[in-house]
């Protein structure tokens, strides 16, 4: 399929929660999914939410995914230095294993979701946390006790049945207005992940994620990104969203052709590497401008439904094997509120035919 055509999938832009049955059966005529589908869990986006964590991470593993990624979060594991509570992370293995659901687990100091750099109290009153005029591991202390912490997380559970993948820190070396415009240097990540992979035991991989600029993917940075990757990875995850706010505009951005092209290609080289090709994050939850969860309205532009169907079938088409779909806690808040579609599309997504790759 061309990108021009694959740009022509993901125009729909809406979907009624009211649509009758007729309408929805044609809506999902013709759905493809790859062999491993997952989603990434949060308990911090529950909170944001004013979720229960346990029981929206429940509904989840009910849904039938074959993979969730799950965060360990520096400032919840380690609220006083030297001192961890792994009370909610135990208890989302154990959870992930009783559902026979394959684990990646993200280590570090950036996990998914706001702010991504998920420092303690204790470090952010010594230390600048907030600089983005250069790699936040220079600071020698941070970067001694990201370690530390990596270190003790990957000790505690790698024993864990469920745990598949350690993802090491989450999108490393791009710089997002999200994340204040810090990152981390390769050299940082590298020593990283060489202390992972040490600590791992023999059936587990080590993922790293990344990104493609939109909405021309013309950056080098994200092929220099791309390529340190491949280098230190068993699998590399892409990070994939197809409608994001232009900054704190009112505009979105949206890939074009070479976007497409790129994704293509970067598929291609995973599968000459014989590295694991995953879309980490496939959006499926909108993203509005200045807004940390958009739950006002029922619908908004930036993702529907329909647009995330469209999507995991071109990811599929693409021929990436794993497609990892972003934002489980906003579908069971919309059906703790009674609007059941994306609970629904999800659903009908996870049931769809089976593409091998």
């Amino acid at each position: 399929m061309s990108a021009t055509a694959f740009l022509m999938a993901l125009s729909a832009d809406r979907a009624q929660a009211t649509l009758p049955r007729s309408e929805k059966t044609m809506q999902t005529t013709g759905l493809r999914r790859p062999s491993n589908l997952g989603t990434t869990f949060s308990q911090l986006q529950c909170h944001y939410m004013g979720l229960d964590y346990q029981e929206t991470f429940r509904q989840i593993c009910s849904l039938g995914f074959n993979r969730i990624r799950l965060c360990s979060y520096w400032h919840e594991i380690e609220p006083a230095e030297n001192k961890f509570d792994f009370t909610a992370l135990d208890w989302l293995l154990e959870e992930s294993h009783r559902h026979g659901i394959d684990v990646a687990l993200t280590v570090g100091m950036k996990a998914p979701r706001w702010p991504e750099f998920h420092f303690p109290d204790w470090l952010h009153a010594r230390q600048d946390t907030a600089t983005n005029r250069a790699a936040v591991d220079l600071n020698p202390e941070i970067a001694d006790r990201a370690l530390n912490f990596t270190q003790t997380v990957v000790r505690h559970v790698r024993e864990a049945p469920s745990l598949k993948y350690w993802q090491v820190e989450n999108e490393p070396f791009t710089r997002l207005d999200i994340t204040a415009g810090r990152y981390l240097s390769y050299d940082f990540v590298r020593r990283e992940t060489e202390l992972v992979r040490s600590l791992a035991t023999s059936n587990q991989k080590l993922l790293m994620t990344t990104a493609i600029s939109l909405p021309a993917a013309d950056l080098a940075e994200d092929d220099r990104a791309f390529q340190e990757s491949l280098n230190m990875a068993d699998a590399i995850g892409i990070n994939v969203y197809t409608k994001v706010p232009a900054g704190n505009s009112l505009f979105y951005l949206q890939p074009l052709p070479p976007y497409w092209e790129k994704l293509k290609a970067w598929q291609a080289s995973l599968a000459d590497s014989n590295k694991e090709d995953w879309i980490a994050e496939a959006q499926a939850e909108p993203w509005e401008p200045n807004q940390l969860v958009a739950m006002a309205k029922a619908e908004y532009p930036s993702c529907t439904p329909k647009r995330t169907s469209n999507l995991v079938n071109s990811l599929t088409d693409l021929g990436y094997s794993t497609v990892m779909l972003w934002g489980c806690e906003y579908w069971y808040w919309q059906k703790k509120n009674d609007r059941n579609l994306w609970w629904w599309t999800m659903q009908q997504i996870i049931q769809a035919s089976t593409v091998e790759a």
